[in-house]
């Protein structure tokens, strides 16, 4: 096997979960800097001109979408079969599901 796995030989990509990782701690750091009138320099963004590590943050979570989204569709050899669209489907309605109990519980 070429690719690094984890040790449960689940199939899943290490590399990926770890940026993953990653990429949420830093959505967590950039959202809740303690003060918004106290916030480190690089946790804001740039006000047009530059670049911080707060907008690479984004990025790095669509690159991770994409390549879920082709691993998890790679085993539907990309065609719209039942079990894909089903799957597909049910992902969607699981995530705004969980989106609208989030919202409801933290009012």
């Amino acid at each position: 096997m070429n690719r690094i796995t984890s040790p449960d030989k689940s199939g899943r990509l290490l590399s990926l979960d770890i940026l993953r990782g990653i990429t949420i701690a830093g959505m967590i750091m950039v959202n809740n800097p303690g003060s918004w009138s106290y916030a480190y320099a690089p946790l804001k963004h740039a006000h047009w001109h530059g670049l911080t590590p707060t907008d690479l943050v984004f990025p790095f979570f669509m690159f991770i979408m994409g390549v879920s989204t082709f691993l998890s569709l790679r085993k539907f050899n990309f065609e719209p079969s039942r079990a894909a669209v089903w799957k597909i489907v049910r992902r969607t309605f699981l995530i705004f599901v969980m989106g609208l109990a989030l919202g409801w519980f933290g009012q």
